[in-house]
């Protein structure tokens, strides 16, 4: 009873660790969130960024003066003669910048945390979109891997039973050889979709935060694929509207210009000389003794008005501008390219859903049957069991571009399409 019970936590156990060890895409985008160390050092921008709106409020510190007497050149004759008899004096001074230049910096300040919190939305769109690439990547090749294991296990069965009786006699070698070319042909297939789902799993596990030691497997739930079927109503002119209005990277390039144009106000605005006011004290050394002034002071636009600045500043608007129009234009080219390849994927994924996968199980069942009962020829055999595992791989990749392009649509639009 006891074993039972130990063999009954063992398995309990197992399945608990083998159930964690499978990612569905919403499991897979929360560890992304949680983990990926490029994203988390970037929001340090954000709060970068908000910290320069704090600095941009505060005043300039007001500065202090103290000035003593270091020799006494009278009768007395000694060194800082600070008393009642003495010299000292003392100021203080305040620098106020006027013409909106503080209200001005601090809305730059403002616009560049806009523009740090886009720069993040668009980095965080990009990496859930290369997530979500690799992911059907390496889902749907360890289909096709999964597929060409089970016909290398049969292969290798059939070469089993061939040699010996090549041994015998009873089978030339030429048959034996072809079967081995046949084996050679999958295990090379295989070994080229192994190679592109190791590169696949290294940049997801680049993008989960982990190390390569870990241990998973992909598995979208049912409602995770099933979602990809649905139908898209919006047409062209919608598709494009939707992605100008939800796409980061188009909103920053709206708020460059606007960003642009503060930095005109500021460059005009610090073209206007700053005012110092301050107050001084002076013991001995002015008209009276003990004498009190107000002081007041700013510089002389002679020479140097920030011309080049607000020239500059000028210039980085029609910039902004112009990038704001190229931004449109290649939006919306690239929105027809995701339509276009989408819908020529709509077509080829419709195949997948027919009866033409069914078929194929149910004739492979069928000649595989009649191989070993020597029904059909080896001929026959190879060359039909080379046709289908042609097609199991076309129509995994079928499936994985057709998804992909639904990705696409959904990034090129930044919306959720599917």
């Amino acid at each position: 009873m006891k074993t039972k019970l130990i063999g009954l936590f063992l398995c309990t156990f197992f399945a608990q660790i083998f159930a964690q060890n499978k990612l569905s895409i919403a499991e897979s985008e929360s560890l992304f969130l949680k983990n990926n160390l490029y994203l988390l050092a970037n929001h340090y921008n954000i709060d970068i960024s908000e910290a320069q709106i704090l600095q941009a409020k505060i005043w300039d510190n007001p500065q202090f003066g103290l000035e003593v007497n270091a020799w006494a050149p009278n009768n007395e004759q000694k060194f800082f003669n600070v008393n009642q008899q003495g010299q000292k004096s003392a100021y203080i001074q305040q620098l106020i910048h006027i013409g909106g230049q503080r209200k001005n910096a601090i809305e730059l300040a403002k616009s560049n945390a806009k523009l740090a919190n886009y720069d993040f939305e668009i980095l965080l769109r990009e990496l859930k979109f290369q997530l979500r690439q690799s992911y059907f990547e390496i889902y749907f090749d360890t289909k096709s891997v999964q597929e060409l294991d089970k016909q290398l296990i049969n292969i290798k069965s059939v070469i089993n039973a061939y040699s010996e009786q090549n041994k015998k006699g009873n089978i030339s070698l030429k048959d034996l050889v072809r079967l081995q070319n046949l084996q050679l042909n999958l295990q090379k297939n295989r070994t080229e979709i192994i190679n592109n789902i190791n590169e696949n799993k290294k940049s997801l596990n680049l993008l989960l935060g982990y190390s390569g030691q870990e241990n998973y497997v992909l598995e979208p739930s049912t409602d995770e694929i099933k979602i990809y079927e649905k139908e898209v109503f919006d047409d062209l002119l919608n598709l494009q509207k939707t992605a100008l209005e939800n796409r980061p990277d188009f909103k920053k390039a709206a708020t460059q210009i606007e960003n642009a144009s503060i930095n005109l106000k500021l460059q005009k605005s610090l073209a206007i000389p700053d005012l110092t006011l301050g107050a001084s004290y002076d013991q001995r050394g002015g008209a009276f003794n003990n004498q009190t002034n107000l002081t007041l002071a700013f510089p002389l636009p002679l020479w140097n008005k920030n011309k080049g600045n607000i020239k500059s500043a000028k210039f980085e608007i029609e910039q902004a501008e112009q990038q704001k129009e190229m931004a449109t234009i290649e939006i919306k080219n690239e929105v027809k390219l995701a339509l276009d390849k989408f819908q020529e994927q709509k077509t080829n994924f419709q195949i997948t859903k027919t009866e033409i996968p069914s078929n194929l199980d149910t004739v492979y069942q069928g000649v595989y049957t009649n191989f070993v009962k020597r029904n059909i020829s080896l001929l026959e055999f190879t060359d039909f069991l080379e046709s289908y595992n042609e097609s199991i791989i076309s129509i995994n990749n079928i499936k994985k571009a057709y998804l992909k392009t639904c990705e696409e649509l959904n990034y090129t639009t930044a919306s959720k399409i599917f």
